[in-house]
């Protein structure tokens, strides 16, 4: 049936159907839906009417489904279970959910936050998969695409349309880090030595000008970037058997700050913070599954803030 049939028919006649095919008699049917026996014989002769079959026969006192009747009677029943779903949706529930959520983000919100995500995952979902993708250029297509389910990023303004949703996750501020034999590691820096360091920064991409390099420039100053590496443990790593000066969103290094020999400084130049979002598409916004992965993930973010901040208070 054509879309314009379809919109020509009142479809509530098959809910009555539904009935009449069960109970084999009018006026039973016409008990169970409160309504008159006239009115559903009325409604029986229109739905008789559009689908070209008598359904109900009279056969002494009552009636019997024709062949045509008893083809669609477990049809209708599947098709009225199916709307119903769609309109009381059950409560979702982790522990007997079954799929697989993908994350493209950046290194850096990889490193701080999937270990209590995964975490969080198994205990509340364990038969639901976590996939994550380093950042990409052609990340916002793969979303639109539905390749993946969630992008992490801070692109404010590729993604601002109605058809993503997001919620803010993180505001990252920036510390110098270096060596923790470094000449300078002991000593005050400021603006003029900050300039003068040999520097390392972590990029997508491999080139471009940093943030940093742009707040430089205001303040009439420029720094040599002598490395470019894609990902903050590399960086890291780097950082701490070198004398290059790296500069970094405080949250990592004051979580990795045990495991790498580095120390952590201010940086003497006012920079501005930058703003990590999740965003997701229009099309998966109401999914139970999706909603209950961007609760979880937002509390497990909170969740590892929280952790490193008072393991770095400890340390103190």
């Amino acid at each position: 049936m054509q879309l314009e049939n379809i919109r020509a028919q009142d479809l509530n006649l098959l809910v009555l159907l539904d009935v009449l095919l069960d109970e084999k008699h009018i006026s039973n049917a016409a008990e169970r839906l409160y309504m008159s026996q006239p009115a559903v014989s009325r409604s029986l002769q229109r739905l008789r009417d559009m689908l070209n079959d008598p359904l109900l026969v009279r056969v002494g006192n009552g009636y019997q489904l024709t062949e045509r009747a008893i083809e669609l009677q477990p049809r209708i029943k599947s098709w009225l279970a199916d709307f119903s779903c769609m309109l009381h949706t059950e409560a979702f529930d982790p522990h007997k959910a079954k799929g697989e959520m993908r994350i493209m983000s950046m290194d850096l919100e990889m490193s701080l936050f999937v270990p209590n995500l995964w975490q969080d995952m198994q205990q509340q979902a364990p038969d639901v998969n976590l996939r994550t993708f380093n950042m990409r250029s052609d990340g916002i297509d793969l979303l639109e695409q539905g390749e993946i389910d969630f992008f992490i990023s801070d692109e404010r303004k590729s993604l601002d349309n109605t058809k993503y949703h997001s919620f803010h996750l993180i505001q990252h501020d920036f510390v110098l880090v270096l060596a923790a034999d470094h000449p300078l590691a002991n000593k005050t820096i400021d603006l003029d030595k900050y300039a003068k360091l040999p520097h390392g920064i972590v990029t997508v991409t491999g080139k471009g000008k940093g943030f940093i390099d742009t707040a430089l420039n205001k303040v009439g100053k420029k720094r040599k970037v002598n490395l470019f590496v894609p990902t903050f443990h590399q960086a890291l790593d780097i950082c701490s058997r070198t004398e290059l000066a790296f500069s970094m969103p405080r949250l990592v290094v004051e979580k990795e700050l045990q495991r790498y020999d580095v120390v952590m400084k201010e940086i003497p130049l006012k920079l501005p913070t930058l703003d990590i979002y999740l965003y997701w598409h229009e099309r998966q916004h109401q999914v139970p599954m999706h909603r209950w992965f961007r609760t979880l993930m937002r509390e497990s973010f909170e969740q590892t803030r929280e952790q490193i901040r008072s393991q770095r208070k400890s340390e103190k």
